[in-house]
């Protein structure tokens, strides 16, 4: 997948989960809109409407659970998925450039312990 359609497809997860998060809170809206007209029917002893009422609040609760639970934890899942593709992408280059600074620095390394060394010598001789 090319960086472009990567970063497309991150950019639509993230929508996704804009829009999973403001479902929660039209959930938390409604179940609130509910709870208050189950009160007032309660007041005014309408029976059938209260149960009514309790029916919708669990209906609400149950998507809400759905939405705060199964879909945001499959968003989760798919974000993180693109992040270690595209990561596994870049990990042969970053070990290679490892490699290389490794080599380089071992290289100087012996370039200082040779000059030690002939340093030694000189004195010693």
């Amino acid at each position: 997948m090319s960086e472009l359609a990567e970063q497309d497809v991150m950019s639509r997860l993230t929508r996704l989960e804009q829009k999973m998060n403001d479902l929660d809170r039209s959930a938390d809206a409604l179940i609130d809109e509910l709870e208050s007209l189950e009160a007032v029917a309660r007041e005014l002893k309408l029976t059938e409407l209260v149960d009514k009422f309790d029916e919708y609040l669990e209906e609400v609760g149950r998507i809400k659970e759905d939405l705060s639970c199964k879909l945001s934890d499959e968003i989760e899942n798919e974000q993180m998925r693109e992040l270690v593709d595209a990561r596994m992408k870049t990990v042969p280059t970053d070990i290679e450039n490892l490699k290389n600074e490794y080599n380089s620095t071992r290289g100087k390394l012996a370039e200082i312990r040779e000059e030690l060394r002939k340093s030694r010598s000189s004195k010693s001789g």
